[in-house]
């Protein structure tokens, strides 16, 4: 296979086309967002940036909308970053979700929780509540910053945790509570500030449940993973008559690789913010 590889400190970037019905997304896409996105494809006349792969498996790690605008499109390929996933600088982490609503309390959301059939336990320690939620004993743990208590999961099955997770936002929402998605450390910072209701831990998947999963054909709920990749490329601008179909896939691939080729790229350090705030250093093709 012909493609351009970028290496870092951390990790190789192998930067490519791949069939679009080979990749295998793992998480639900948000319909509105996709469709804006398809719109910019179309007006642009370019696919700006790679989605993140799994290179043994073609496991989407980031860039799920931009899949699915390229089906919308029917564009029978797309770029792709292929990385290594096993690699140990690449850490997946949870997005927790907060729960405001004015006048409310913990109490309250607690019903909502009650409501769905759930049974909630008290947990000595947030520590405690990890450990819980890693065992899958948990899905989720709730706290208003004074005390931690555990939901307690009818499976071990991860899927069906976030099922549940899923569950629980839109009896949130529907209860009037404004929900936002955090890491861990803010989530409970949230909840101690009282800056929030309550706050909901929610427990990390590991890289095999997310190949699992996607591999057997379903997805997570939408914020379900949370993946720290060091290092990534943006800016490849691969015009859309190279992946239309129109020739080949390896034609396709040799017409990128030499194209990036020759082009400048512009090293960006972690906190890079561009359209949104990147952790990670960029490789920015100018």
């Amino acid at each position: 296979m012909s493609y351009f590889e970028i290496k870092t400190r951390h990790l190789a970037l192998k930067i490519t086309l791949e069939e679009v019905s080979k990749l295998h997304i793992h998480e639900e896409i948000i319909p509105e967002m996709y469709e804006k996105l398809v719109e910019k494809i179309k007006q642009d006349g370019f696919f700006k940036d790679p989605v993140v792969v799994d290179e043994k498996t073609l496991v989407v790690l980031d860039g799920m909308h931009r899949v699915a605008a390229a089906q919308t499109l029917k564009l029978p390929y797309m770029p792709v970053c292929l990385i290594d996933y096993d690699n140990p600088e690449v850490k997946l982490r949870s997005w927790c979700r907060t729960a405001f609503k004015k006048s409310s309390s913990s109490s309250e959301a607690l019903s909502v929780i009650s409501r769905l059939g759930l049974r909630l336990t008290k947990v000595a320690s947030i520590d405690d509540a990890f450990e819980l939620l890693k065992a899958r004993r948990f899905v989720v743990a709730v706290t208003d910053g004074s005390s931690v208590l555990g939901v307690l999961s009818p499976s071990s099955d991860i899927k069906t945790i976030y099922d549940w997770v899923k569950k629980i936002e839109h009896a949130l929402k529907n209860s009037g509570f404004d929900l936002g998605y955090v890491t861990e450390e803010e989530a409970l910072e949230k909840a101690r500030e009282g800056e929030v209701t309550v706050s909901l831990i929610t427990p990390t998947i590991t890289k095999e449940e997310v190949r699992k999963v996607a591999l057997r054909g379903e997805v997570f709920a939408h914020k379900a993973t949370r993946h720290i990749v060091p290092a990534r490329p943006m800016n490849v601008k691969v015009p859309l008559s190279w992946i239309d179909g129109s020739i080949t896939l390896d034609e396709a691939r040799r017409r990128l690789t030499e194209y990036l080729g020759k082009r400048q790229i512009k090293t960006l350090p972690p906190g890079t913010v561009l359209d949104r705030r990147y952790d990670e250093e960029l490789f920015v093709f100018e």
